[in-house]
């Protein structure tokens, strides 16, 4: 009896042990899972799509360069491999280009130049206006700068290696400039080489939103945004809004 009564005592024993470490096993699982991919950092390219006059009269680069950097907070559906997480953080946009936004004027019954409340893009001439000079500029960019407040629905495996991350973004303009540098062509004579910067570019929209989409394995992943909302406001700018493809780096 005393044998069986050791025999059964190791056994709970033993089944206690096992399930104790089952225990801490889900809590160091969900541990893992609550606390991954706190730091978020995007950087990426933006293909502008272009409607109507826009399309004519702007020319991007190829590589339009942006990054996103958000701090997240994430909250785990139990054990499971999937969560909720919600961010705030700073992204910024640029359309490099062969043009500027400007404020548009019309001319009135006395031919006075007035505003007529849009903004559209000017092509940068090739040459000054008496022909004597091709125009030559290094850089010619525009860049809006938003507050946004990431939401993610996230799966990823236990071990924190594959993830796919589905979500959006809501986004407050903080500002927008333009900036160029090149040959000076408000002039009709040769100058030396200048330096524009604008800010407060007129009838940018002040809130964007979009789908976002992450997937990858372990601290690096492939990022998409698609824009659900226009650069500039409706008949007051041009019509363009981004489509965003790049690499996320998550350390932490």
């Amino acid at each position: 009896m005393k044998k069986i009564m050791f025999v059964a005592l190791c056994l709970a024993f033993s089944f206690s042990l096992s399930a104790q470490d089952k225990e801490d096993q889900k809590k160091i699982t969900y541990g893992k899972l609550s606390q991954a991919d706190r730091l978020v950092a995007d950087v990426f390219t933006d293909m502008w799509i272009m409607k109507g006059a826009a399309s004519d009269s702007i020319d991007t680069k190829q590589i339009n360069r942006g990054a996103n950097v958000y701090v997240m907070k994430e909250f785990p559906f139990g054990t499971s491999n999937f969560s909720f997480a919600v961010g705030l953080g700073v992204s910024c946009h640029n359309i490099y280009s062969d043009a500027m936004p400007i404020k548009n004027y019309t001319l009135d019954s006395l031919g006075a130049k007035v505003f007529d409340g849009t903004t559209v893009f000017k092509k940068i001439p090739s040459k000054l206006p008496d022909g004597s000079q091709d125009i030559h500029y290094k850089n010619n960019k525009f860049t809006v700068v938003y507050a946004d407040i990431p939401l993610e629905f996230r799966f990823r495996l236990k071990n924190n290696a594959f993830k796919f991350y589905l979500g959006g973004k809501f986004g407050l303009m903080l500002g927008n400039h333009t900036k160029y540098s090149g040959d000076d062509f408000t002039e009709a004579y040769p100058t030396p080489t200048i330096k524009i910067k604008e800010y407060k570019i007129d009838n940018v929209n002040k809130v964007r939103y979009g789908i976002t989409l992450r997937t990858g394995w372990k601290w690096i992943q492939v990022y998409g945004y698609y824009s659900l909302s226009h650069l500039f406001k409706k008949d007051k700018g041009p019509d363009m809004y981004p489509i965003s493809v790049g690499l996320t780096i998550s350390p932490y």
